[in-house]
This record gives structure tokens, C-alpha cells and sequence, in this order.
């Protein structure tokens, strides 16, 4: 027991002074790929910065059985649409058919995407809820484009509304121009009477200067 112990602890021992050493020349951290230090205390073990690179695989996808790019990216197409309510009132979950029970191989579901019960087989409470992905894709792509034509009603309502803003804005300074400018022509009429009057006084006031000066 005690020879036990003490190997252990001069492994222990070992390992300490291995890390805190210098490595020799030529040594690289497997790790960061950057020689000075040992891969047990490399900085990105500690920080958790290691990024692992995935090797290549060199599987062959074989048809029929592994899945092509299109079916990848029609399942990536599938996976954004909002899973529905089934008849028990939980969230359904998506799954491609594979095989059917009624139809058999020449099923029409076979290779679809359908929103099934998300509770499992041995359950008892599981409801026959079957929805094909296909008519909620179209019901999303209905919505998005109600909301665009709703988005585009309301631009040019607001457009509508600025363009009569704009109009009642502009006939209001017309407004107020032709009303200067009745107050002007007003106003200058008022100038001429009151020349006119002053003018007729002064020729009254001579014509009777001259006729005392006749006297």
C-alpha cells in the first residue's frame, strides 16, 4: 500500500514538473499548433477556445438509402414551419413516411412530410392526428402574403394621407396668400380716398382764398 501511494504521488509529482517545464525545441501543442508550452496547460484548454476540426468522412452516400441534397434541404424547408396543435392540444411533431399501414407501398404519403402526435405509440391517450406539411407550408406562405398585401394597403394609405396633408397645407397658404393680398388691394383703395379727399379740400380752400382776394 504505502510503495502504491508513493508511485502515485511521484506520477503526480512528474506530471506537475512536465507542465510547469519549458518543452524542448521542436515540441508543438497539438492543441493551438503554437510551440513554448505543453498541451496540458495549453491557454485554449484552460479558456475553452479548442476548436476541434471534423475529419472528412469518407462514407459514400448510397441512393435509395441515405438521404440526397434535396431531401436535406427540402427536410431544412419543413423544419421552419410552426408545428400545429394536434387533437390533444399539444404541440405535433414533423416526420417524413416511410411506411403505411393502409396504403401500403403504393400509399400516396410515402416520401411526405406529415405533423403526427408528439406522444409515443404505447400510449394510449395518442390521437390519429395526420396533417400533411405541405397544406401548413401553404397556409404560412397565404399568411405572409396577406400580411405583404396588408404592409402594402397600409403604405399607400399613409401615402394617401400625406398627399392630403400636403394638398390642405398648400390650399391653406394659398388661402391666407389671396387674403393679403385682398387686404392689400383694401388697403391701398383706402390710401386713395384718403388722397383724393385731401386733394378736393385743398382745391375748395383756394378756389375760396381767390374769391376773397377778388373782393
Amino acid at each position: 500500500m504505502g510503495g502504491e501511494e508513493e508511485s502515485q504521488s511521484n506520477t503526480q509529482s512528474g506530471a506537475t514538473k512536465r507542465k510547469e517545464s519549458t518543452p524542448p525545441d521542436g515540441y508543438v501543442c497539438r492543441l493551438c499548433s503554437v510551440p513554448g508550452h505543453w498541451i496540458q496547460v495549453c491557454p485554449t484548454k484552460k479558456t475553452g477556445d479548442k476548436k476541434r476540426k471534423r475529419k472528412p468522412s469518407d462514407h459514400v452516400p448510397v441512393p435509395g438509402k441515405d438521404p440526397s441534397p434535396e431531401d436535406v434541404a427540402e427536410a431544412q424547408k419543413m423544419q421552419e414551419i410552426p408545428p400545429p396543435k394536434c387533437f390533444c392540444g399539444e404541440t405535433s411533431r414533423l416526420n417524413k413516411v416511410k411506411r403505411s399501414k393502409a396504403g401500403g407501398d403504393n400509399s400516396r404519403a410515402l416520401g411526405k412530410y406529415f405533423f403526427f402526435c408528439s406522444k409515443k405509440r404505447d400510449d394510449e391517450t395518442q390521437c390519429r392526428f395526420a396533417r400533411p406539411a405541405d397544406l401548413e407550408l401553404n397556409k404560412m406562405k397565404a399568411r405572409a402574403g396577406n400580411k405583404a398585401a396588408q404592409k402594402k394597403t397600409e403604405q399607400e394609405e399613409s401615402a394617401q394621407k400625406k398627399k392630403e396633408t400636403k394638398q390642405i397645407k398648400k390650399a391653406k397658404v394659398e388661402q391666407s396668400e389671396k387674403k393679403k393680398q385682398v387686404e392689400a388691394a383694401a388697403a391701398a383703395e383706402e390710401d386713395n380716398d384718403d388722397s383724393s379727399s385731401s386733394s378736393g379740400s385743398s382745391s375748395s380752400s383756394d378756389s375760396s382764398s381767390s374769391d376773397d382776394d377778388e373782393e
